[in-house]
This record gives structure tokens, C-alpha cells and sequence, in this order.
């Protein structure tokens, strides 16, 4: 497990959208697993056979290009499942979805999968679909909201007043794909109702949203903040 860490670096979400026009795109990632990413020893013991077999990503991209397309102002969404724990490294999706925004041409939802392929190897392993959808932006306050057309919805808070950490749990996951930096939130409600690939999957109550930036820097990797950049008074990572 990486060191944890404490940066006191201000990356405010409207500083992502000055990106130069040709550099790889950025912004931020919301990762919701159906197993809790941060807990204690048990609770992630019991989960690590049963649990974790779906994921969900939210992909807000504030600036960048790939494949000499611009994509920023875009978002995609990534929905797998598996008969493994996605959570645990090199695990495979058996079966993926990937929501691409209505708002883009289709130069931009071209380019926008070819990306999310390259993101994650075992993606192109996997039986891909695809829908067409309107995806509203992740919020930036205290609250994160987002909803990925009649599909999938995601109501997550920060740790308030880090409360909801005791002795003896710690992080035990990180995010599928390499981000800048990733916190953890609570999902207070999430509902996912895929019909292409029979899955309804509801929850709420558990520590099993990653918060991340990627795209930022090469020189920090996976590098996790612990949530009082997020809760705490300053607020300056998240």
C-alpha cells in the first residue's frame, strides 16, 4: 500500500480547464465498486468473493485531445461486470458498457472509446456495448451527483468530519486505471439498472467511491489523499 499522503496543492476544478490544445486529455474520475474500498480487514474479507463485481465510471474530461480529436467538455461512462472482484488488480470484466455523450459528434464518440479502451487493457478483452446517452456533469461541492441517461445514478458525500474512519480500516484498493491523485467518498445512493446485460444493482451506505484526477501529472501516480484535503476546512485537492 502507498504511503499515505497530504498535499496541500491547489487543483480546483475550473484550474483543469486550461489545458493546451494536443496534450493527452485530463480531468477527473468517479469510480463507484460494489464492494467497499476503504474498511477494515473482516469487512473486506467478506466482500472479496461475492463482492465487488461491478463498477461504474464517470469520465468528465475538461481538456485534452486524442487521436487528433478534442474532447474537451465531454464525459463517458463505463459500466462492467464480471464474475470477479473488480476491485483487485489485472481482474477482468466479463461484460461491459460504455454510455457515450450525446452531446458528441461521431468524430468524438469514436475517438472517446478508443480511449477508454487504452485506459484499460482487460476493457478490450471484453464483450463491449454501447448506448448513446445524455450524461450530466459530476458536481464539485460536497455533494457529488451525476446520472448516465435512465441507467445508472450515483449520490456520493465527502467523509464528513472524517467520521466515518475507526481504528483498524485503512485502504485497501485503488482506482482500475492510473489517476493523479484519488480520495475516497461514501456512496450514499447508487442505482444501476442495465438492461443489455440483465444487471440491477443498487447500494448505498458504503465507502466504495474513488475520487481521482488523472491527466494532471506524470509525477504523481495512484498517489492517494487522505479525505481532510476533501473534508477538512480547506478543501484544497478535491
Amino acid at each position: 500500500m502507498k504511503k499515505l499522503v497530504t498535499l496541500c496543492i491547489s487543483l480546483s476544478w475550473l484550474s483543469a480547464n486550461a489545458v493546451i490544445d494536443g496534450e493527452q486529455p485530463q480531468g477527473r474520475l468517479i469510480e463507484l465498486h460494489s464492494c467497499e474500498v476503504y474498511a477494515g480487514a473482516c469487512m473486506v474479507s467478506s466482500q472479496s468473493e461475492l463482492g465487488g463485481r461491478n463498477t461504474l465510471q464517470v469520465w468528465d474530461i475538461s481538456g485534452g485531445t486524442w487521436q487528433g480529436v478534442r474532447l474537451a467538455g465531454l464525459r463517458v461512462a463505463v459500466l462492467e461486470s464480471s464474475s470477479e472482484n473488480l476491485a483487485v488488480p489485472e481482474a477482468r470484466a466479463d461484460q461491459a458498457i460504455v454510455y457515450l455523450p450525446e452531446s458528441a459528434n461521431a468524430e468524438q464518440r469514436g475517438a472517446l472509446l478508443a480511449w477508454v479502451k487504452s485506459r484499460d487493457s482487460q476493457l478490450s478483452m471484453s464483450e463491449i456495448q454501447t448506448w448513446v446517452v445524455a450524461i450530466s456533469p459530476p458536481s464539485s461541492t460536497d455533494e457529488i451527483r451525476f446520472q448516465v441517461g435512465a441507467y445508472a445514478s450515483l449520490r456520493a458525500a465527502v467523509l464528513s468530519d472524517c467520521h466515518n474512519r475507526v481504528c483498524g480500516e485503512s485502504l485497501w484498493y485503488e482506482p482500475s486505471t492510473p489517476t493523479s491523485l484519488f480520495t475516497v467518498a461514501l456512496n450514499q445512493d447508487s442505482r444501476v439498472s442495465e438492461p443489455l446485460i440483465k444487471l440491477t444493482w443498487n447500494d448505498f451506505g458504503k465507502r466504495s467511491v474513488f475520487v481521482a484526477r488523472f491527466g494532471v501529472t506524470e509525477a504523481a501516480k495512484n498517489q492517494y489523499v487522505q479525505s481532510w484535503d476533501w473534508c477538512g476546512p480547506t478543501r484544497l485537492v478535491f
